[in-house]
């Protein structure tokens, strides 16, 4: 057996059987069983009609939809109960196959969901066949027979005398598949047997001889074409759909909680942000409280170019409490970087020594005017954040 021999699987009785080249059948307990890859379902060729049909090129594009109406006169049954398949052969033939769509539907229904997806053929055209030559293959009742490229049969035993008298194989030689030689002789009859070639096995060992090419037409076709198979998909990733399932349930459920929870922490922060703005600032309308406060800190000189006034205040009262004997009497200030600090010092001196201070701070001070009085010096002085 070369490895390009197709394989066939039979299916009798509700029970598949696998056929290698050259092997004993073997039936397929279950659909998990190892399947080859290059199988076909061999489908009893007495349900099959099989036969070549010369198409014209133009006529190719609405073949599937044409044939019906251009083999109806060929036919005795209706065309609307037929169902129509077919596949190119050499030049304009096409080798067409033909079957009631009730037994299609019969098929579809009861084989298992493996054997639906390989290619459905006729058993008897994955016989061997070439130009000048007939092979049969003979079974316990009947007789698998194919004497062109796309003609084939099924037919008892009884039955195969007709048959052969009524095909054109006057100079054609017969290649017999059986056990048996004297029951198939008997069963051929006398004028061909001049040309009779006598095989041992039955279809595995004819198999052997067949075309590498897997045989056609594929009844798959129209109505009857292969589908997506979702149900042997479901089966495979079904745990793992079910888990994935879970999984984004028990997140989206996280996942509002802690919108939930960071809401609720949201409205508890703007709350506390409300009321902090209100203890500085109780009246008037709250918008947008970062922005509002930012504005009022700037207007109050606590951003920017500007200098903040409590901390320049400290830094004065603690400049006059060094020097001692020092009476603040008024401080100006105007949102900017300076003020203007009036004060009383026992003498000039003390004056000086207040501004000397300051200047120890990082601070600019310059005595703007000072003016003496009978307990006394008045001054004042112009104090800049450097």
């Amino acid at each position: 057996m070369t490895p390009s021999n197709f394989n066939l699987i039979r299916w009798y009785e509700d029970f598949a059987y696998l056929l290698r080249p050259g092997n004993q059948p073997e039936r397929l307990v279950s659909e998990a069983d190892n399947i080859p890859e290059n199988t076909c379902l061999a489908l009893p060729a007495d349900s099959v009609r099989t036969l070549p049909l010369s198409v014209a090129p133009e006529e190719l594009k609405h073949l599937q939809k044409a044939l019906p109406f251009m083999l109806e006169e060929a036919l005795l049954e209706d065309v609307a109960k037929l169902h129509f398949a077919s596949a190119p052969l050499d030049n304009d033939l096409q080798a067409v196959a033909v079957v009631r769509r009730q037994t299609m539907d019969q098929w579809m229904s009861t084989l298992p969901e493996a054997l639906k997806e390989m290619p459905w053929v006729s058993e008897a055209l994955c016989l061997p066949w070439s130009a000048g030559y007939c092979t049969l293959v003979f079974e316990a009742d009947h007789v698998l027979v194919r004497w062109g490229e796309a003609s084939g049969t099924r037919i008892e035993r009884s039955l195969l005398p007709v048959l052969l008298d009524s095909l054109p194989l006057a100079h054609v030689s017969i290649v017999a598949y059986g056990g048996d030689e004297a029951a198939i002789k008997a069963s051929i009859p006398e004028p061909l047997h001049s040309g009779l070639q006598m095989r041992q096995g039955g279809l595995s060992e004819a198999l052997l001889l067949a075309n590498t090419e897997k045989p056609g037409p594929d009844l798959r076709q129209g109505d009857f074409a292969p589908r997506l198979p979702f149900a042997r998909w479901w089966r495979l990733w079904q745990s793992v759909l079910i888990a994935l399932a879970v999984a984004v349930v028990l997140k989206t459920g996280v996942s509002v909680v802690d919108y939930v929870s960071l809401k609720k922490e949201d409205l508890r922060l703007r709350e506390a942000i409300q009321q902090s703005y209100r203890r500085v600032n109780p009246k008037g309308a709250v918008v947008d409280v970062e922005k509002q406060l930012n504005r009022q800190l700037a207007e109050l000189g606590a951003a920017g170019a500007q200098s903040a006034f409590t901390p320049v205040l400290i830094e004065l009262l603690s400049a006059m409490t060094e020097v001692g004997e020092i009476e603040l009497t008024s401080v100006n200030y105007t949102g900017g970087k300076e003020m203007r600090v009036n004060f009383s010092a026992p003498s000039f001196q003390a004056v000086e020594r207040v501004r000397m201070a300051l200047e120890a701070r990082a601070f600019s001070a310059e005595l703007e005017n000072s003016n003496a009085r009978k307990e006394g010096v008045v001054a004042r002085l112009r104090v800049e954040a450097r």
